[in-house]
């Protein structure tokens, strides 16, 4: 596999993580519970978020209040130095994931906070204990945040500077997955086969190689001449052509997590204004950039008026195309002449946004906001949108647990980086406890269609489409599973 990312830590709790270590590790680490994959339509498998299963965890109880959980292990679990995966493992791995700054926040959501709600029932079973029913605890717990690690591989490489073995397990792996680190340097991964991997079926792929290459028509061009089988992180420049020249095939997989829009910094002029941003809605032709910019391809986040469609998110956003009316808007809050602006673009992302930014520049320069496009180098990026110091920029994430109100909690509120436009309506807070104890499908429904209704009116963000994964494999490459972590998954794939 040829990627576009380097790799500096194989720990996916560790300090300072990049998407290329999930990708890693997800081969290395196996955690308690994990999802279905559909069947293979046109080489292609998505995970069933309704339908989790066992991984290290061969099933697992609930208790009838739904605050206890009880897992039990397989007894074929086995590390790769070939000691037993142990309750106690367990039990270390999930604390640990609790207590580091990296993977806490989504256990958090799990409803898992403190140490002494995981306890080890005996060799095989783990107990976790929850305050309350929680729908996030099995997502949390499939996610790449809580690898289930061999506790006495790395207690032996603890010191009271790190008692979590961040650093030994930055360049080492303790883990039970389908595959084992044979090489590890920032620009190449080797994995070779666990054959005695408890999983079913048996990865048909003996070798995996996730190499570094920088400029993504090589990475095309590598898979076209065969000398690579997959190629990920592409612009549209680079899969241009392929399908007419035929020498490897091309996969647009739906996103269902995804989501791209323009960050509006809601805590500074002239963002503050609810008006503002509504005239920046209605001063861009979505349909006109969903065709020119993003060539049709994806899922629409915009469309006509409609009834929000209850509990999902996304959904498109109603702002029709009125550059009269964003002019209007844009008198009443103070700017009859308009504004000049900032739109930030990271230069690690400026391959997807850059003809983007250019194109809202024009649409919004005729109602009269003159848009000046500025690249920042990523380090730069993130410390200015830590901060809250960009006016708008161009973004594009993923949702680890595809919940509708985990959009809303991630994007939408608090004072962290993901609630990129620094948004705060009081009025979310009650429909989130609302949510949380719902007794029914139809009481979540209602709460989400409250807040669903909130967000798209207030507009701090302004979606475009949920992307499509555009992926290059070979002609001989098959099952290709598309994971919540974007990354491919050599464990599923095969070779015609």
């Amino acid at each position: 596999m040829v990627w576009p990312f380097e790799t500096s830590s194989l720990d996916a709790a560790g300090a300072g993580v990049q998407r290329s270590t999930w990708g890693v590790s997800w081969h290395v680490y196996d955690r308690l519970v994990t999802f279905a994959l559909d069947q293979p339509r046109d080489n292609v498998q998505q995970y069933r978020l309704d339908e989790p299963r066992g991984d290290i965890a061969e099933r697992w109880d609930i208790s009838e209040d739904g605050k206890v959980y009880r897992f039990h292990l397989r007894s074929s679990a086995a590390f790769h130095d070939g000691s037993q995966v142990t309750a106690e493992d367990v039990k270390w791995s999930l604390q640990r994931a609790i207590s580091l700054p990296t993977t806490r926040f989504v256990l958090n959501l799990g409803g898992l906070a403190s140490e002494d709600q995981i306890k080890a029932i005996d060799a095989k079973t783990v107990e976790i204990a929850l305050t309350k029913p929680n729908r996030y605890l099995l997502l949390s717990l499939s996610t790449p945040f809580a690898p289930i690690i061999n506790a006495n591989q790395v207690k032996s490489h603890l010191t009271p500077n790190d008692p979590w073995g961040t650093e030994w397990l930055k360049s080492n792996e303790a883990g039970s997955g389908a595959y084992q680190v044979m090489t590890f340097r920032p620009d190449q991964v080797v994995l070779q086969r666990n054959d005695k991997w408890h999983g079913a079926p048996q990865p048909a792929m003996r070798w995996a190689v996730f190499q570094t290459v920088p400029e993504d028509t090589t990475r095309v061009a590598l898979v076209e001449r065969r000398a690579a089988d997959v190629a990920v992180g592409l612009t549209p420049n680079a899969i241009e052509g392929v399908e007419r020249r035929a020498q490897a095939r091309l996969l647009l997989i739906p996103m269902p997590n995804q989501f791209e829009f323009l960050v509006m910094n809601t805590q500074a002029k002239p963002f503050d204004d609810l008006r503002v941003r509504q005239a920046i809605a209605h001063a861009i032709p979505q349909e006109d950039i969903f065709r020119s910019v993003f060539l049709n391809r994806g899922k629409r986040l915009f469309g006509p008026p409609e009834q929000v469609q209850g509990a999902s998110f996304p959904q498109p956003q109603s702002f029709a195309y009125d550059p009269e009316l964003a002019r209007k808007l844009l008198a009443e809050a103070g700017y009859p002449n308009g504004f000049d602006t900032t739109l930030s673009l990271c230069t690690c992302k400026a391959e997807y946004f850059e003809n983007l930014a250019v194109a809202l520049k024009d649409h919004l320069a005729r109602a009269g906001i003159r848009v000046t496009i500025e690249k920042l180098p990523g380090a730069r990026f993130g410390e200015l949108q830590t901060a809250k110091q960009m006016p708008a920029y161009l973004e594009n994430q993923v949702a680890w647990l595809n919940l509708p109100d985990y959009w809303i909690r991630i994007f939408y509120r608090g004072n962290t980086r993901s609630n990129f436009s620094g948004y705060n309506n009081p009025a979310l807070d009650p429909l989130l406890a609302k949510a949380d104890d719902a007794g029914s499908d139809a009481d979540y429904d209602a709460a989400m269609r409250e807040m669903i209704a909130i967000v798209n009116r207030d507009v701090p963000l302004l979606m475009f489409r949920q992307a499509a994964l555009e992926v290059v494999i070979g002609k001989d490459i098959g099952n290709y599973a598309y994971w919540f972590h974007t990354l491919p998954d050599v464990r599923s794939m095969t070779r015609n």
